[in-house]
């Protein structure tokens, strides 16, 4: 079992190495870029829905905040993702 003194020797070790002779981490990269993901605060919401509308629609990937969707519970507004 490792006790604290020998993990702080374990990092003071390798922080003791020199850049060179540390290999950086492999970072895995997509292929292809992600599709940006769209935040909807409670404010853009209500700029969002129309006066006596009972829907509002929102891109499909789009992040909406749990503010909003209690906000649209409290309302019986329906969120149709496009």
């Amino acid at each position: 079992m490792l006790t604290k003194g020998d993990i702080a020797d374990i990092i003071s070790k390798r922080l003791a190495e020199s850049p060179a002779s540390v290999e950086a981490p492999v970072v895995a990269r997509a292929s292809r870029p992600l599709p940006k993901r769209v935040f909807i605060t409670d404010w853009e919401m209500k700029r969002l829905v129309k006066p006596g509308c009972k829907s509002v629609k929102v891109p499909a990937n789009a992040i909406v905040s749990p503010l909003s969707l209690d906000w649209l519970d409290y309302g019986g507004i329906d969120v149709v993702r496009e």
